[in-house]
């Protein structure tokens, strides 16, 4: 078991993490990092948020060895209504 480190990027800001977590190998790290991706863009999107989310994932070295980024881009083609979004809570 490898530990792994998911720091997010949030614009021009990012969270650190000093914890981690174990793996059994790199590509199940990076499938964490994926699924964790995906559930912080689902609460930003329900939020009316659509920007990217990039996880950096480090390795117990604290090398960086791959960049996950989670993107939407919503492309209206109707004028956009200004009451709450359909998606919101």
């Amino acid at each position: 078991m490898a530990c792994y480190y998911f720091d997010i990027q949030n614009g021009a800001q990012s969270v650190r993490d000093d914890e981690g977590a174990e793996f059994d190998s790199l590509d199940a790290s990076v499938h964490a990092a994926t699924r964790s991706a995906a559930e912080i863009g689902t609460g930003r999107l329900a939020k009316g948020d659509s920007r990217d989310v990039v996880i950096e994932v480090r390795d117990e070295r604290g090398q960086r060895v791959c960049t996950v980024r989670a993107s939407m881009e919503i492309e209206w083609h109707v004028p956009r209504s200004q009451g709450p979004h359909p998606w919101s809570a």
